[in-house]
Formats: C-alpha cells, sequence, structure tokens
C-alpha cells in the first residue's frame, strides 16, 4: 500500500508541473527525431562493418546458400538449337568453327539460351564467358580470341542491368530493371538472380563434361558478369580456371549500388580478398576484346529477353505456390500438445528466424541515459516526449501518454505502432480534417481515456531511410533488427515507471506497425495481447506474386524484402509464435493491402493452430467496413478482456 501511494503522490506532482519523467534527464534535443534516428543508424553501420569483416569465414557452403543456387540440376541436361523462320540457329560459320543459338535445360522448369561458339575439330577446353549484363551473346566478339586458344565457348543470355522488364499480367514493373523484377521475386524464396545465372553456368558444365570428361572448363567474365564467373568456380571444383578482373565486391558502395547486387549476409563471409583466396590458383587475367573482321549475325534482342526472363519467373512462382508445404513440414515438426511444450519445441525456430530472417545486432552494452520533455497538458491525458540511447550513433524516441485522472497505482499500457512515414504525433491530437487522423483517428486518446497508458514509438521507416536496407542486407541486418533493439531498451525502460503494471502490456500495430507486430511481439513476452491492424495477409503473395496489382512486385518498397521468409515463416508462422498469448487480427474490407479471400486463407491456419492448442479463443479476426485505418472498435473489448486486473 505504501508503494502505491507514493506512485499516486508521483503522479499527482507530475500532473502539477511541467517536469520530466521520474529518473530522467531533461530532454534537450531539438530537430527531427526521425531524421537523427536513421542517420545515426546509418553510422552505426559504417561502424560495425569492419567488425564483421574481420570475424569472415569464408566458406563456399554458405556461398551457395547466400545466392540460392542450391536446387538440384537437370540430369541429363539437354542441348538443342534454337531457331525460328525469321532467325536461323547458325549465326556464323567458318571452316574451323560455327556459332550456333541453343538452349539447354538447367533447372525442373528453367532453360537458358545463349551463343555457342564450337570447334569443327575436337576442342582443347571449354570457355563459358559471362559479358556485362548489358551485353548481348553477339555482341561479344572475345570469343574469336578464345576459339584461337583452341577452345569452345559458351556465351549465356544474361539479365539485363538497365532494361524493363515486359509488362506482367498485374501490371507495370515500376523503375525497375529486368536484374531487379527477379531479385524481388528470388529474395524471399531464398533464391537470387545471381545463383539462378551461376545454375546456368554448372548447367552447361554438366553437358560439356558428359561430353569431353578429360577436359577443362574455364569461365571468364567483366562486369557483373565476374562475379557470376567466380562464384560458379567456388562452387564447382571443376572449374579449372577464371579470367577476370576486380570484381567490386566490397561493401563499400552498398548505400549506392544497384538493388540486384543486394545479397543477404553476404558481408559476414566474404570481400574481394576471400572471393580470391577461394580461388587461389585459378584465377587469370581479365578478358580482353580482340579486333576480328568476323561478325555475328544481328537477332531480335526482344523475344529471347522476354523468353529468359519468363522462364526465371515461372521456376519462382512455382517455388512460391510450393512454399506453404514447405513451411507446414517445417513447423508440424515441432508442435507440441501444450502451450508449455510448444514453448520449448518453438524455441530453436524462433532463433533461426532471429538470425537468419530479421537479422540481429551485435551485442553491446549502451547506457540508455533515459530523458524526457512533457508536452503541454490536454483535458483528458498528460504526455512526455521520451528518448533513450540503444547503441552510442542511434536511440530510441516515443511519446508516453498518461490518464489525466488515474484510478489504479499502476495502469495497463498500451503500445501503438505507426505505419508507413507515421509519427507518434499522428495519433493524438488531430483535426477531424486531417490526412492523420482519417488514418489514425486519434486512436492514442481513445486508448487514454479508456485509463490506460500509452506508449507511441517512432519507428525508421520515415522519410528517406531505404538507403539502410541496402547497407543492412549484406551485414544479415534488416530494419526489424534496429526496431527490434529499440523496443528492447524501451520496454526495459516502460516497465521500471513506478505506475506502469508490467504485467498487463499490449500491442497495437496498423500497417508497418502491423508488419511490426508479427516481427517484435512474438519475441518478446512481455506482450501479453497483440492486434496487427492493416497488414495480416498471405504475405509470399504479397511478396512475389505478379498477378494482383496490391503485390510489392510492382511498388518501390524494397525495405520489405526478407531473405527466404517463404521457406520459414509467413504471417501465419509469425503470428503462432505470439501463442498462448491472445492474438487478434483487424482487418477493413476495403483496405487495399489485399483482399479478404487472402487474408482469411492466412488466418485459418493460425485459428487452426490455436484450436488444436486448445487455447482457440485467444485468436480472433475482426472486419470492419471501411479503408486501410485504425477501426479499434474490436480491439478495445480484445484489450480490456485480456488486460483485465487479474
Amino acid at each position: 500500500m505504501r508503494a502505491s501511494h507514493a506512485a499516486l503522490l508521483l503522479l499527482l506532482a507530475l500532473r502539477s508541473s511541467a517536469q520530466p519523467l521520474p529518473d530522467t534527464a531533461p530532454l534537450e534535443f531539438r530537430g527531427d527525431p526521425a531524421a537523427a534516428m536513421i542517420q545515426g543508424i546509418g553510422r552505426y553501420l559504417e561502424r560495425i562493418r569492419p567488425w564483421f569483416a574481420a570475424r569472415r569465414n569464408p566458406d563456399p557452403h554458405e556461398l551457395r546458400r547466400l545466392i540460392g543456387a542450391i536446387d538440384r540440376r537437370a540430369d541429363p541436361v539437354r542441348l538443342e538449337l534454337v531457331s525460328t523462320m525469321d532467325e536461323p540457329a547458325v549465326l556464323a560459320s567458318g571452316d574451323t568453327f560455327e556459332v550456333l543459338a541453343v538452349r539447354w535445360s538447367v533447372l525442373d522448369g528453367m532453360d537458358a539460351e545463349g551463343l555457342y561458339l564450337r570447334l569443327r575439330a575436337a576442342p582443347r577446353h571449354l570457355v563459358i564467358f559471362l559479358p556485362e549484363t548489358d551485353r548481348l551473346p553477339e555482341e561479344c566478339l572475345e570469343i574469336f580470341d578464345f576459339a584461337a586458344a583452341g577452345a569452345d565457348v559458351l556465351v549465356p543470355l544474361l539479365l539485363s542491368s538497365s532494361q524493363p522488364p515486359p509488362p506482367a499480367p498485374g501490371g507495370w514493373a515500376k523503375d525497375q530493371t529486368e536484374r531487379e523484377w527477379i531479385l524481388r521475386m528470388a529474395f524471399p524464396l531464398g533464391r537470387h538472380p545471381l545463383g539462378l545465372e551461376v545454375q546456368k553456368v554448372l548447367a552447361f558444365t554438366d553437358w560439356w563434361k558428359q561430353r569431353y570428361p578429360g577436359r577443362e572448363v574455364e569461365t571468364a567474365g567483366a562486369g557483373d558478369g565476374a562475379w557470376i564467373a567466380a562464384f560458379a568456380a567456388i562452387l564447382d571444383p571443376r572449374i579449372a580456371l577464371v579470367e577476370t578482373g576486380h570484381l567490386g565486391v566490397e561493401p563499400a558502395a552498398y548505400r549506392t549500388q544497384p538493388l540486384y547486387r543486394n545479397i543477404f549476409g553476404f558481408a559476414r563471409f566474404f570481400g574481394e580478398m576471400d572471393i580470391r583466396a577461394l580461388l587461389r590458383g585459378r584465377l587469370g587475367n581479365a578478358p580482353r576484346a580482340m579486333p576480328s573482321p568476323l561478325k555475328l549475325a544481328r537477332r531480335d534482342p526482344e523475344p529471347r529477353r522476354l523468353r529468359n526472363l519468363r522462364r526465371m519467373e515461372d521456376f519462382l512462382q512455382r517455388l512460391a505456390r510450393r512454399s506453404r508445404r514447405v513451411r507446414d513440414e517445417l513447423w508440424s515438426n515441432i508442435r507440441g500438445s501444450t502451450p508449455e511444450q510448444w514453448r520449448r519445441a518453438a524455441a530453436p525456430l524462433e532463433r533461426r528466424i532471429r538470425e537468419e530472417m530479421l537479422g540481429e545486432l551485435p551485442p553491446e552494452s549502451t547506457p540508455p541515459h533515459p530523458r524526457s520533455r512533457p508536452l503541454p497538458p490536454a483535458q483528458d491525458c498528460r504526455g512526455w516526449e521520451v528518448m533513450l540511447d540503444v547503441r552510442p550513433e542511434f536511440f530510441a524516441y516515443g511519446v508516453l501518454l498518461l490518464p489525466a485522472r488515474m484510478t489504479e497505482s499502476r495502469v495497463p499500457l498500451i503500445v501503438v505502432q505507426h505505419g508507413l512515414e507515421g509519427r507518434p504525433q499522428d495519433l493524438f491530437g488531430q483535426k477531424p480534417d486531417s490526412r492523420a487522423f482519417a488514418v489514425y483517428r486519434n486512436w492514442a486518446e481513445t486508448l487514454v481515456r479508456g485509463g490506460w497508458a500509452v506508449y507511441l514509438p517512432q519507428n525508421l521507416y520515415t522519410g528517406d531511410f531505404r538507403h539502410l536496407i541496402r547497407m543492412a542486407h549484406p551485414l544479415g541486418l534488416t530494419q526489424y533488427s534496429f526496431i527490434r533493439e529499440q523496443y528492447r531498451a524501451a520496454l526495459e525502460w516502460l516497465v521500471s515507471l513506478p505506475f506502469i503494471d508490467a504485467g498487463r502490456i499490449g500491442f497495437y500495430g496498423i500497417s508497418y506497425g502491423g508488419k511490426t507486430a508479427l516481427r517484435v511481439t512474438p519475441f518478446d513476452s512481455r506482450f501479453r495481447a497483440v492486434v496487427c491492424a492493416g497488414d495480416f495477409n498471405e504475405w509470399v503473395g504479397k511478396m512475389v506474386s505478379i498477378e494482383e496489382p496490391w503485390s510489392y512486385m510492382f511498388t518501390g518498397e524494397y525495405d520489405m524484402l526478407e531473405w527466404n521468409l517463404a521457406h520459414i515463416a509467413s504471417h501465419a508462422e509469425l503470428a503462432m509464435l505470439i501463442a498462448p498469448r491472445p492474438f487478434l487480427v483487424e482487418r477493413g474490407r476495403r483496405d487495399g493491402v489485399g483482399i479478404d479471400e487472402w487474408v482469411l486463407a492466412e488466418f485459418a491456419r493460425v485459428g487452426r493452430f490455436y484450436d488444436e492448442m486448445g487455447i482457440g479463443g485467444r485468436a480472433s479476426i475482426a472486419f470492419f467496413n471501411g479503408p486501410h485505418r485504425v477501426d479499434g472498435e474490436e480491439a478495445l473489448r480484445f484489450f480490456r478482456k485480456w488486460l483485465a486486473r487479474p
């Protein structure tokens, strides 16, 4: 009773004066906290990059996983000529050689095309030449130089790094190249355009070794083709020599380099010197174009480009359709019959999601040094801006709101997370004609009037933030690596406050905040009840569909990319990790992020899981007749039920 009385006296003192919160220093910060946070995270990434480099352990098996070159290749490999009425298969012919348009099988459902210079006499060896990705095979006169040295030469057709893909059934790929288009589709499936093109090289190597088992294979490359040449040789010791110049795989330019070079976790294992070390004794000089009087027949590149792209799309879309079965098998092996058994069984998968899919920051002890600044008092609540250090370079920032009249010495807390381009201030004190009100409807005020304390964190997805993703992914990190650490620091401080009931904390996140709901709360049991609003979806389809216009394939939001999520955890599996805690999905019938059919199908898997565990009443979905916005009606009842005083 004495502690409760002291807490009430403390709250009365706070209401009667414009003071910082207890045990916090005055917040002196001036400026935009979101922009400062983003700048700080950028500085942090620059600082820790050498830390990862110093711990590299180059391993060919890791490279295979990182570029997704993991699928079984065709066996045997089929090689055939490609010709049409307008374009013959023979592009050039001489006394000692012929140049052919060819196709060969690579993976189940994916073939490759290219140009094959075949010597009429038995060749001494094979050179597979990977040019800059905007050069067509018939523009590569280097092949005659290789042929003069007694080699057959293959030049595969590569994805373009400048040409946009043709329109997909769902619409245009906005401001993307062919390579980025395939990267966006492949990344959530644990694949990469580099890996698919490496597989083309390895499949042709299979064919060559079947025909000429005792003769060597070499790769040569330039530009982005040099990556393919080097990676293929690392993965296949049958490749005897690699001719390439500077590879350009160091992370100095990750912030500005094309998105299609984004390899998740690559800088943890490899730099330029590591690649060269793995190829020690097999590296040669970069190939040079030699003058040649011979010319190759020009062909219309568009049909070939389209075929090349569609084959990769078909292969990846098939993987996406099959991914649910892969996840079902993975998760069925760890289900427990009771909530307690489930939590123990799920621990290894939780760790895998944190480490392989979302990424974890290196451990570091940084005192939080909490600072606070009171907001102007309002009729129903009192508020403070709060800032806490997470790492020396960046902080957590948010707004804490308390009821003006508190009937309990310790009140439950609801953490409410804004969406893309949002601010904590968007959730309270907004005029009815504002855009923020149209989306958030002063939701924080509604909760405070209901007697809850409300904490409104600022997340990093505001303003110019996407370059952080380009910097983070090579280190095996995502935006949620930082968000989870910010939440950790904020919650540790919040539960220490004498007027917060640490046993009654809920979470409500909308849109990007709904993404946070599924990537933070599963790993922090202090959240006792969770609402995911305006986001829950059949997430694999949302990421990779080329038929539905709401797919992220057609938007600029490449920060959504999460490596191999389709085979590890979609939204249903992430929600299952919240169990046995209560979970609610809030869905507007006219919310353009998806359709009810997709949302219901994904939620059915969550509902079944809760039912099978004997706690079916703890998982529910609430529909309202509205667009992409806060509704909150069912969420209020949800929090009242599950965060009631014991």
